[in-house]
């Protein structure tokens, strides 16, 4: 929870670097809260009909689509920054919304030791 917290506070940062705890700490978060949220419009639409749509699903619904929205640029950032760590240029975190393996791979990788062309790395906190 930390990393997805301190991965918030720098909700649309795409300067610096993110280190490998911030950037799992926030993906796993995200996908704990993807994985609820998604069991519970299962679970709502199993009393769903053609003419009447379960209060549950509208309310899960509704709290969903703008969280998800919500949560796009901070997960884009944190992956943008995760990328940098490793030396590469952030704008490939785009590609990996497309393929998302790309974004696992790079997830799992070191960052460089040192100093790089996107910064400082990121401080042990964030390792």
């Amino acid at each position: 929870m930390h990393g997805f917290m301190m991965a918030w506070r720098k909700y649309a940062q795409f300067t610096g670097r993110s280190g490998r705890r911030e950037f799992w700490g926030f993906a796993l978060t995200y996908l704990a809260i993807t994985i609820v949220m998604s069991t519970l419009l299962v679970i709502g639409m199993q009393g769903a009909r053609e003419d009447h749509v379960p209060v549950l699903v509208i309310v899960i619904a509704a709290t969903w689509v703008p969280a998800a929205l919500a949560l796009f640029i901070p997960w884009l950032s944190v992956s943008w920054r995760r990328y940098q760590d490793c030396g590469l240029p952030g704008a490939i975190a785009i590609v990996g919304l497309f393929i998302p393996l790309v974004t696992l791979i790079v997830g799992l990788l070191p960052g460089t030791v040192g100093d790089n062309d996107f910064g400082a790395p990121p401080d042990h906190r964030g390792e």
